[in-house]
């Protein structure tokens, strides 16, 4: 949504907009004083601009205060809390982000500062959606009831998507739309997911195919793979199946050939997405504001590249889940060895200067796509050469993330070109491997096993030559060292097979969570998906459990069942609306 998004920021009308309508103190943003400025917005161009409001809080950064950080826990990618699964480190160094290492370690309490930040963006955005349909309430009367369905749709699709988030994150929230005369007082009694579901629906009875220009608008595919996200999250395979379905026969997405050209600028809007939060950089706004704000502190922070801060580096644990078997297959551990049994050989500790011969396993190539680690080529930046790479491997290990990062022949067009830090890679919030994969889901959950098979090696086929080119013969980095790189060889030793049967119900549901992790790692969904399959108690304990025998900053870190699936309501807003909100009992 690259206009979308240029309207919002480059607006003086928007802006005023913004800065009057945004959350008062209590999060819940009260209709403002100005009649003249509400008498303004309720025209088709006033609704519009109220709208491309409400869009812009999508990536989190929208928010006037705090920017970028917090884009943090509200980021579209989710990447803080995928902290807290078995893929990602929160990185950076040790007295850096503080209450990241909480949400780390199973700490964060109520009055963790992010929890409160989340809640804020959140509710932000649920407050410019109900401000879009109380401006269209009143502006209707000059429009088609066509033009009127599809804005509704729009603000009721961004409703239900931010409540979505807060369902997520938390036992009970409350649910708020634009008929509700006072939000301070509505509870957080019940779980809202028919009331998301409720919205979505309306976004897909009443949202268009496409919007020709603005591939950033919510359209009713998007809403469709978002209700059917929801429907995932409750165990409601069958509406989900009909979602899916729906999608697939439409024939208007397909997977991209190459894995890779779902994190880059040059190839985005493509094909395989479905859903992308636009981000746009160089198009006037102060230090690259438009742009993907999770690129300011989740890329790399070292000598041999313009970005920051290492936050969000990749776990051993996701490193090993790469194994495969001599059939290219990942070590599922039914009836044979299991991916984290041992570790795949790492630097962890040795010097770039130190010599250091990388492990010889059969790998996935996603990981090198994946997973920045030493003696592989980082893109086209040169040869990570290991500590010198990672910011400080003692806090987060000594691999870094790639998913986001631009390339050094794109960097121009794909970063700020004073502040490199902000750049124009999309975020693909759903793209049509998740559309195939959760079909898969469903597919297994009726025990239709051949169906769930076809459909996950649909996604590992294109994978299977997608090799990230360039075998290092060089084994130690010293400054004056000439690095020997062959680029007509793969630079790993890379296998990735399709699978030839399923055995049992049991090892395809083992088949399918691996595929959604290993096809969407550092995505941020893996918390959230070990939650909804129940399996985050079973795994996230054996992580921790492994994890503290070389990670000095999680030894002591305990998941409890029950209480760590979830985060506690802000303690921030409990004493706002006392006596109206209600605490998790787990805290």
């Amino acid at each position: 949504m690259k206009r979308i998004n240029r309207l919002y920021i480059k607006s003086i009308f928007s802006a005023l907009v913004i800065s009057l309508l945004s959350c008062s103190d209590d999060f819940l943003t009260k209709e403002p004083k100005g009649v003249v400025v509400a008498d303004l917005l309720n025209t088709p161009k006033g609704v519009d601009n109220l709208l491309i409001g409400a869009y812009s809080l999508l990536d989190g950064a929208g928010s006037s205060n705090g920017f970028p950080s917090y884009a943090y826990p509200a980021s579209i990618r989710n990447w803080v809390w995928d902290c807290a699964s078995d893929d990602a480190y929160k990185g950076t160094t040790l007295g850096d982000f503080a209450t990241g290492g909480e949400v780390e370690r199973y700490e964060a309490l109520p009055t963790n500062q992010l929890i409160e930040q989340k809640w804020y963006v959140m509710y932000d955005g649920v407050s410019r959606a109900n401000d879009v349909l109380k401006a269209l309430a009143k502006a209707k009367v000059n429009m088609s009831e066509a033009n009127v369905n599809v804005l509704s749709a729009q603000a009721r699709f961004l409703r239900g998507f931010f409540h979505f988030r807060l369902q997520q994150m938390h036992f009970q929230i409350p649910y708020i739309t634009e008929d509700v005369a006072d939000p301070a007082l509505v509870k957080n009694d019940h779980p809202v997911w028919d009331e998301v579901e409720t919205d979505l629906q309306f976004a897909i009875d009443n949202l268009p195919e496409s919007f020709p220009g603005e591939p950033g608008r919510a359209t009713k595919w998007a809403a469709m793979a978002a209700k059917a996200h929801v429907h995932l999250f409750q165990k409601e395979f069958p509406a989900a199946k009909i979602l899916l379905d729906a999608i697939i026969a439409s024939g208007k997405f397909a997977l991209v050939d190459n894995f890779r050209d779902n994190y880059t600028a040059s190839t985005e809007n493509n094909k395989e997405s479905v859903f992308e939060i636009q981000s746009a950089v160089n198009d006037g706004t102060s230090q690259g504001f438009n742009g993907n704000p999770d690129s300011w502190t989740t890329n790399p922070y070292n000598r041999f590249l313009p970005t920051c801060c290492g936050m969000y580096q990749p776990s051993q644990d996701l490193v090993n889940a790469f194994k495969v078997d001599k059939d290219g297959l990942p070590l599922l551990g039914i009836g044979g060895p299991k991916y984290n049994d041992t570790n795949l050989k790492n630097d962890m500790g040795i010097n770039s200067a130190d010599n250091f011969v990388p492990d010889t396993h059969l790998l996935d190539p996603r990981l090198d796509w994946t997973v920045g680690r030493r003696g592989i080529p980082y893109l086209d930046w040169g040869i990570n050469t290991g500590n010198e790479w990672v910011r400080d491997q003692v806090n987060g290990g000594p691999y870094i993330p790639i998913k986001q990062m631009f390339t050094k022949a794109a960097q121009k067009d794909a970063s700020h070109t004073t502040f490199a830090r902000a750049t124009a890679i999309n975020y693909r919030l759903y793209r049509y491997a998740h559309i195939l994969l959760w079909r898969a889901e469903c597919a297994i959950e009726e025990n239709d096993l051949p169906k769930a098979m076809q459909l996950i090696n649909q996604v590992r086929k294109r994978a299977s030559d997608d090799f990230v080119m360039g075998k290092v013969n060089t084994y130690a980095f010293p400054s004056s060292v000439t690095i020997d790189v062959d680029y007509t060889k793969p630079a790993a030793n890379y296998l990735l097979g399709e699978y030839k049967t399923f055995p049992s119900q049991a090892y395809a549901r083992e088949a399918l969570q691996m595929e959604l992790r290993l096809e969407t790692a550092m995505e941020g969904n893996r918390f959230f998906d070990l939650v909804r399959w129940e399996k985050d108690a079973e795994v996230l304990t054996k992580f921790v459990e492994n994890d503290s025998k070389f990670r000095v900053f999680m030894k002591g870190a305990q998941y409890k069942k029950g209480v760590n699936d979830h985060w506690p309501i802000p303690q921030s807003q409990i004493d706002i609306q006392k006596g109206v909100l209600i605490q998790d009992p787990a805290f």
